[in-house]
């Protein structure tokens, strides 16, 4: 009796181990998320102020951008291309392969647009109506490949290839602008202002690095709406612009680069200037030319390389606005 009553309490022991053992057999693996990689969007991400600090992640293909308690996502199959900072250079050393020939970094070395101690991740994406839009994140040294390599695995196409990849994708590569220029009409139709169509900026003969020809866009669309007189201003490709009455069609070219140095202008605010000269051609529907100007951004004094493409956007903007008032007779 005094054996069984021994017995009892090892056996409650032996089954409550063994059901927990049994509930731990049975749970699920755990699977890891991978943690999110500090970023700051400084443009062009559509819903999201610029210089955003969050998170970027890659899930299921698709690119995550969260922050304060919001997110943004980005497929593989609304992308257009998918470039880093490390790409910019590669294809500029390419080309040249003299640094110091090409403005606007302002030294003999490849300086970033944003600061030698961070990546950039550059993605050309288009909305659910077709506008193209231009994102550009900074992120922390050594984690813009990862990414990007993440999102071509996805199915994301690039115009420069992955680190030790052949060539790019025939599919996806990008085609060269055809190097023709609207003809002038002795009778220049009006541009009365209704709405505008504005094209990815080209960049010619000169190698123009992802981040700023994005960052001249997205200014140029911004400023256009803000300065530019039209009633309606459409990005490039957008769907409704086939339909608008009067569209004038603003391309871009960029014709040249004068050499600056961000850190020149702030110790002596006399020198190191940093200028971009971007011929625009506004057309009709049919290629008439309307107007034909060479517009110079620059940044002369306190500000990054990057202001440049801010500065040119607003000349630009003003150049329309004064043309369309001219015409109406304003």
């Amino acid at each position: 009796m005094l054996s069984k009553r021994k017995a009892a309490p090892f056996a409650i022991a032996v089954l409550i181990l063994g059901a927990l053992v049994a509930t731990g057999g049975a749970q699920a693996p755990q699977t890891q998320t991978q943690p999110a990689v500090k970023a700051v969007q400084l443009t062009g991400l559509a819903g999201v102020s610029k210089n955003t600090k969050g998170g970027l992640t890659v899930e299921n293909g698709t690119l995550r951008f969260a922050y304060s308690g919001k997110s943004v996502d980005l497929p593989p199959t609304s992308m257009r291309d998918v470039v880093t900072g490390d790409d910019s250079q590669r294809v500029v050393r390419g080309t040249l392969g003299t640094l110091s020939m090409f403005g606007p970094y302002g030294s003999g070395r490849f300086l970033s647009l944003f600061r030698s101690k961070l990546d950039t991740l550059t993605i050309q994406y288009r909305d659910s109506d077709e506008g193209l839009h231009g994102a550009i994140f900074t992120t922390p040294v050594g984690t813009a490949e990862g990414i990007k390599a993440k999102l071509v695995a996805a199915g994301a196409p690039t115009s420069v290839p992955l680190q030790g990849s052949p060539a790019a994708n025939p599919a996806v590569a990008s085609a060269p602008a055809p190097d023709t220029q609207p003809e002038a009409t002795t009778s220049p139709k009006k541009m009365d202002g209704s709405a505008i169509e504005i094209m990815m900026i080209e960049s010619g003969e000169i190698p123009l690095p992802a981040e700023f020809q994005i960052s001249l866009y997205e200014n140029l669309v911004e400023q256009m709406r803000k300065k530019g007189g039209f009633r309606r201003v459409y990005r490039d490709g957008e769907r409704d612009s086939a339909t608008a009455p009067d569209l004038v069609i603003l391309r871009s070219t960029v014709r040249g680069f004068k050499k600056g140095s961000e850190m020149a202008r702030q110790v002596t605010t006399v020198s190191g200037a940093t200028a971009i000269t971007v011929h625009c051609a506004f057309t009709d529907k049919d290629g008439r030319l309307l107007l034909a100007r060479d517009i110079k951004g620059n940044v002369r004094f306190f500000g990054g390389n990057l202001r440049a493409t801010y500065d040119f956007a607003k000349k630009a903007a003003k150049a329309a606005h004064e043309s369309a008032s001219r015409s109406a007779g304003a």
